[in-house]
């Protein structure tokens, strides 16, 4: 993960929003979207939302707001297709799955 932390500044980045288990990254400096004042569109902060500054204090107590990419709109259709061209697996339950959706659905007030 550092090295992506320097490669993501190198090429101009100040900061890396990411949606996770905040066990998995408070550990590598994520911190907590409300305590940055960073928000989705709809004004909610998510318990999954973290931020990392890779610019110290480059986001200075403002409302700040995330917006997805677009690279994140996913045809489902042509994933299928993509998908039935692969080794069929048996399709497993992991209890991490739970943990990450009770953490994307909390929001912190």
């Amino acid at each position: 993960m550092e090295y992506s932390f320097e490669q993501a500044a190198a090429l101009g980045y100040d900061v890396i929003v990411i949606f996770g288990n905040p066990n998995n990254y408070v550990s590598r400096g994520f911190k907590s979207c409300k305590k940055f004042n960073v928000c989705l569109e709809n004004g909610t902060f998510p318990a999954a939302m973290m931020v990392k500054e890779l610019k110290p204090d480059v986001l200075d107590g403002r409302k700040w707001v995330y917006h997805q990419s677009p690279v994140f709109e996913i045809d489902e259709l042509a994933a299928e297709r993509f998908d039935h061209g692969l080794e069929h697996l048996e399709k497993k339950y992991q209890p991490s799955q739970e943990e990450f959706y009770i953490h994307s659905h909390s929001i912190i007030q």
